[in-house]
């Protein structure tokens, strides 16, 4: 029953003339690699073949410098995605507390800090694993992954251990012109939740919910559904074409059509999280 999640084949890729970015195709770029779910993980919400590359139009012409002069761009160190080969979320995060000077690694956030829930087959012979609100699924190593609210909570728990006025919060059905709006106009970058591809989600993994929270969607026993393109990125800038977007996958800048990236973000739960300061 071994299933492995085979990387998508992807249409294009375009490389912006200033600083490296990659400027895909609504379908997406091409991958270094996407999250792999772990053995035996039945798909079985639909069959885990290519889905058809979404049409519509991108502005292959956009650069750095045009983000800057039509929007905004922060300057973000990427980090690649290698020995956490699952752990996008943790990358992402890292990356935000990088931004604001606070020296923490991948590992230090993975092993002290970071909720985790093993999936598995029970002796019923379901599979059985966390709402993904609750905890982080499986491994960062190799594993599914975890949504907004348990970055936030990973976040700030490593926060306070630090002496910091910032704390994260996770923002809810907004859009990333409104996060743009809210946060990139301000220089603060934000984690956002996609694809890894820039399609709409088709294929999934299912289990039954073993551990929920307050923060969870689910109850246990009911099902839990995970979209294998899910990604998480660092939102760092926009222009009138396209949001721009620091991506651990590719280890560098990577940018999308904007109404696209819309149609995903919100697809994947309209869900963000970002550091803001707090008041003594």
């Amino acid at each position: 029953m071994d299933k492995f999640i085979n990387n998508r084949k992807i249409t294009a890729l375009w490389t912006c003339a200033v600083y490296g970015i990659i400027c895909c195709t609504a379908a997406g770029c091409t991958r270094s690699g996407n999250k792999t779910s772990p053995s035996a993980a039945p798909a079985t919400a639909s069959d885990t073949t290519d889905s058809q590359p979404s049409t519509a139009p991108m502005d292959t012409s956009a650069t750095s410098d045009e983000a800057t002069t039509n929007g905004s761009l922060i300057d973000i160190d990427v980090i690649i995605q290698d020995e956490l080969e699952s752990g996008c979320e943790i990358y992402a995060a890292v990356m935000l507390l990088h931004h604001y000077n606070y020296n923490v690694d991948e590992f230090t956030l993975t092993q002290d800090y970071l909720p985790v829930s093993p999936t598995y087959f029970g002796y019923d012979g379901n599979y059985y694993g966390p709402d993904m609100n609750s905890a982080f699924a499986g491994e960062p190593v190799l594993g599914y992954g975890a949504y907004a609210p348990v970055l936030e909570r990973t976040i700030n728990d490593y926060l306070a251990d630090q002496e910091t006025t910032y704390s994260a919060v996770v923002e809810k059905g907004i859009t990333l012109d409104n996060l743009c709006n809210k946060y990139i106009d301000a220089e603060d970058p934000v984690m956002v939740w996609i694809t890894t591809d820039m399609e709409l989600p088709e294929d999934y993994v299912t289990w039954t919910v073993d551990f929920a929270d307050e923060n969870a969607v689910t109850e246990p026993g009911d099902d839990f559904s995970w979209p294998i393109n899910q990604h998480c990125v660092l939102l760092t800038g926009f222009d009138s074409e396209n949001f721009y977007f620091a991506d651990s996958l590719e280890g560098t800048i990577t940018c999308y059509d904007r109404e696209q990236c819309e149609k995903v973000f919100e697809a994947i739960g309209s869900q963000a999280v970002a550091l803001q300061h707090q008041e003594n």
